[in-house]
This record gives structure tokens, C-alpha cells and sequence, in this order.
């Protein structure tokens, strides 16, 4: 059985913070592979250049792209999840069918708004919508930790 792939996205973001510890949790729990999209202001002049030298100090790959359109051309997921709030999904995150997607060899894009509430609803419409049962307001720093840890427990 081959295993797939994990993409962790963070996008529309416009703070310094949120994109160097983003990528530091990406990396601190496994993940090689992250794309960050439609940085704003100091995220995009000095957030991303540190997130790439993070990276590559980590030997991961990270890219800098302007959309989740242009994210999704490049990898080509087999499957997408956009992490966003309750009242704008309906479907509760379920890891462990993540798991069971990734072990089965298929590519897997996460993706995480930087900025409230996160994702338009064009975006929502790119993949699975979906949030976490109990925990509504984590925020996409908790969201990547959770969802990166449960994964990597399940995995």
C-alpha cells in the first residue's frame, strides 16, 4: 500500500505572526509540503521571506502562490479541506477518513484562512468545507495544530 501526500495551505493573511508560526507548526508536526497564498501587507514582505528560509532550513518545500486556484493546478489533490467556522460549514472534520485517504495513496490539500472569517464562499466551494466539533474558534494556528496532530497520530 503506498501512502499519499499532505499539502497544508494558509491563505489570505496579512500578519507577520501568523504566517512564520504557521509554518514553524507545519514543520514541527511532519509536514514537507506548504503552500501559502494572498499574503497582504508585512505577511507578504517579510512573513513569507522567513517562512521560505524556515523551510528550507527544515528541508521542506514551500510555495508562495496568489491562489488557492493556482495551488490546486499545481498539485492536483485528490481531495481538499477548507478548515473554516460552523455556520459556514456543515460537515464536521473527520481525520481519520483523511487518514484512510492518505494510506490508500491519494494527494490531500488542507487548507486554512488567515483572515476572518477565513474563506469566501467562492473558496468554500473548492473542496469539503468543514470545522471542528466542540472547537469553533481556533483559529487557523490551533486548526493546523490539531488537524496535524491528529493526522499524524492516525498515520
Amino acid at each position: 500500500m503506498s501512502t499519499g501526500k499532505i499539502f497544508v495551505q494558509l491563505h489570505n493573511f496579512s500578519s507577520l505572526n501568523h504566517c512564520r508560526e504557521f509554518v514553524k507548526i507545519a514543520l514541527g508536526l511532519g509536514a514537507r509540503d506548504i503552500i501559502l497564498s494572498k499574503a497582504a501587507g508585512t505577511a507578504a514582505t517579510t512573513g513569507v521571506p522567513i517562512a521560505q528560509k524556515l523551510a528550507y532550513s527544515k528541508q521542506a518545500n514551500l510555495l508562495y502562490l496568489q491562489s488557492i486556484d493556482d495551488a490546486i493546478e499545481l498539485v492536483h489533490p485528490d481531495e481538499i479541506y477548507l478548515f473554516i467556522k460552523k455556520p459556514f460549514s456543515k460537515e464536521i472534520f473527520d481525520y481519520k477518513e483523511v487518514a484512510k485517504s492518505y494510506n490508500s495513496g491519494k494527494s490531500i490539500l488542507l487548507i486554512f484562512g488567515g483572515a476572518e472569517p477565513g474563506l469566501s464562499k467562492q473558496e468554500l466551494d473548492k473542496g469539503k468545507a468543514v470545522y471542528f466539533e466542540k472547537l469553533n474558534e481556533l483559529g487557523c494556528l490551533g486548526e493546523i495544530t490539531l488537524t496535524l496532530y491528529l493526522l499524524r497520530n492516525e498515520i
